[in-house]
């Protein structure tokens, strides 16, 4: 905006944000004011017009302010003390109040729960934040205001003092950071089970390797016990604590996605109906069990074993919940998700998923304990009566199965879990009658087998077990010793079992070698590493025969026989 004058006229230029411009006159109300005729009175005409000018430049700047302040999308306060004097709708929306009038009404002490996630007073921290806000100029930090409603939420805060008419003011901006939260919180997670997934993979091989040598000890000994010994119990108990440390490896390679799964093409109806049976008991007389299925058969690709497990845990922890006796409700149904979320916070690709909804009429989950209810070892019960492993391997299971799962609960309540897995356009392709092979048979064996592994507690042991049952074994500690004892015995095995990762030369590429010169050679694979690491090692390769470790005798036993007779 200029301030123009040419001759006797005077007058300013309008130029608006839009680009148009116009000439403005100020109003006269006489003939000398519009018609100066000295040089005094043009001083005089030209100072009033530029306190009309100035007066314009501050009418239109405000108007510029509060276009913005109005469509702003952030929450915006003007402060008096202890008093609101303005704020614009998006504060309004964000607090949920029915209208601007009711929440200047409100005092500013309502907008906030009594205490912050600190745990520090809100009214003794906002006192703190405002007396930095005036002693730097500004102040940005988060905060948890709460809703109409009594919801609380987070927000990020940008306090900045300023001054009308010689009072201190607070202009205040509030960002909803709700969704920001939840992004950190999947980052926070993502990072822990990367960090607890290289460390449980790490110490997996070696811990499953040690099992081998326990448990197999544990088993040759009860064999070798007559029934009526005292040490038969010893022998047992020592099995049963082999057992308990290898499903406690399990469940950790569970919650870090690192386990070994079988998918195959399951109807999830026909999994939750076998698992019925199982259920009815767990839960007990003084619980209903309620299911509720999708009008049409929902094909997913999972593992079997590992989709009960889940659904047997969250049965287990909803039986927990409900003390008094209740409600256990088991419901499917299929959903498109397109970006939408579905209504829920998922991270999921577009597609169809399979929903399985496990909803309990139990005590319910306090809201600070469901941001860490997925956390590995996090538990409210006692030591005796949990790892604090069990939802935390069902998060894991969930997603290594390229689904999701979602909890919402309210104490005195209950809580509704609810599991999403991809559908699958393939079709369940029946299982193979079991081999005859695998049935119990005291025919002893006559093959030769080249034992591979460079663990000598596992070595040993299996070659106890071989020669036992009758098979003749030669022992090699890596490929390229194997390779050297087949070159120089001129070996023709029958059979090579090896472990998968070894020094020198691993198990596959030994197993290429020998079968180039030995087509009809057999091979059965072990290991005690996690999924990722066989197959960077195309130890999973369709076809190939795999053993995890840890295992025991009879299992060793009854799948070389497989294997050999396949």
């Amino acid at each position: 905006m200029t301030l123009n004058t040419f001759g006797f006229y005077a007058g300013w230029e309008a130029r608006f944000h839009n680009g148009l411009r116009r000439w403005e006159y100020p109003p006269v109300n006489d003939t000398a004011d519009s018609n100066p005729q000295t040089r005094e009175e043009l001083e005089a005409l030209i100072i009033r017009l530029r306190k009309q000018l100035h007066e314009f430049e501050v009418a239109q700047g405000e108007n510029r302010y509060r276009e913005i302040f109005e469509r702003s999308a952030d929450a915006i306060l003007i402060i008096d003390d202890d008093t609101f004097v303005d704020c614009n709708q998006a504060t309004v929306d964000m607090l949920g109040y029915g209208d601007k009038e009711e929440l200047l009404r409100s005092h500013p002490s309502q907008l906030s729960p009594e205490k912050q996630p600190d745990g520090r007073s809100s009214f003794e921290k906002a006192n703190e934040m405002i007396a930095t806000a005036f002693e730097r100029g500004s102040h940005r930090f988060e905060w948890y205001h709460q809703r109409a409603d009594d919801s609380v939420f987070p927000v990020e805060v940008l306090l900045t003092p300023l001054a009308r008419e010689g009072r201190p003011l607070l202009h205040t901006v509030w960002r909803d950071i709700t969704e920001r939260k939840h992004l950190e919180l999947e980052l926070r997670q993502a990072q822990k089970m990367e960090a607890m997934g290289k460390l449980t993979g790490g110490i997996a091989h070696d811990f499953n390797n040690l099992l081998v040598a326990v448990l197999g000890y544990a088993e040759l000994l009860s064999l070798e016990l007559p029934e009526e010994s005292p040490l038969l119990e010893y022998a047992e108990q020592i099995s049963l604590a082999g057992n308990r440390a290898a499903s406690l490896v399990a469940q950790l390679l569970a919650f870090s996605r690192k386990q070994m799964l079988q998918p195959r093409v399951l109807d999830l109806h026909v999994v939750l109906r076998n698992l019925e049976k199982m259920l009815v008991p767990l839960l007990g007389e003084d619980i209903q069990f309620v299911q509720h299925f999708h009008s049409e058969p929902l094909l997913i690709k999972a593992d079997e074993g590992q989709l009960e497990q889940v659904v047997v845990n969250l049965a287990s922890n909803a039986r927990d919940a409900m003390v008094e006796g209740g409600i256990l409700v088991l419901e499917t149904h299929r959903v498109c998700i397109d970006g939408q979320r579905a209504g829920e916070k998922t991270n999921l690709e577009h597609g169809n998923y399979a929903v399985l909804s496990v909803a309990d009429t139990g005590e319910g989950i306090p809201t600070d304990h469901l941001v860490r209810i997925f956390d590995p070892f996090f538990t409210t019960r006692d030591m005796e009566q949990g790892t604090g492993l069990g939802l935390s391997t069902v998060h894991g299971i969930v997603k290594q199965s390229g689904g999701d799962i979602t909890v919402r609960s309210e104490v005195g309540k209950g809580t509704i879990f609810k599991i999403y897995i991809p559908l699958t356009d393939e079709q369940p392709v029946p299982e193979a009658e079991a081999p005859r092979a695998e049935e119990k048979t005291d025919r002893r064996a006559t093959e030769v087998v080249l034992l591979v592994e460079d663990e000598a507690g596992v070595s040993r042991l299996v070659e106890n077990v071989l020669g036992r049952a009758g098979y003749q074994v030669f022992v090699a500690t890596n490929g390229v010793e194997a390779l050297e004892l087949v070159e120089a015995l001129d070996l023709k095995p029958n059979l090579l079992l090896t472990d998968v990762i070894m020094p020198r030369m691993g198990g596959p590429e030994l197993a290429r070698r020998l079968q180039e010169k030995m087509p009809d050679l057999k091979v059965l694979f072990s290991s005690g590493y996690t999924d990722s690491a066989l197959i960077n090692r195309g130890a999973l390769e369709n076809g190939v025969e795999l053993i995890q470790k840890p295992f025991v005798p009879r299992v060793l036993l009854k799948r070389m026989r497989k294997v050999l007779e396949n």
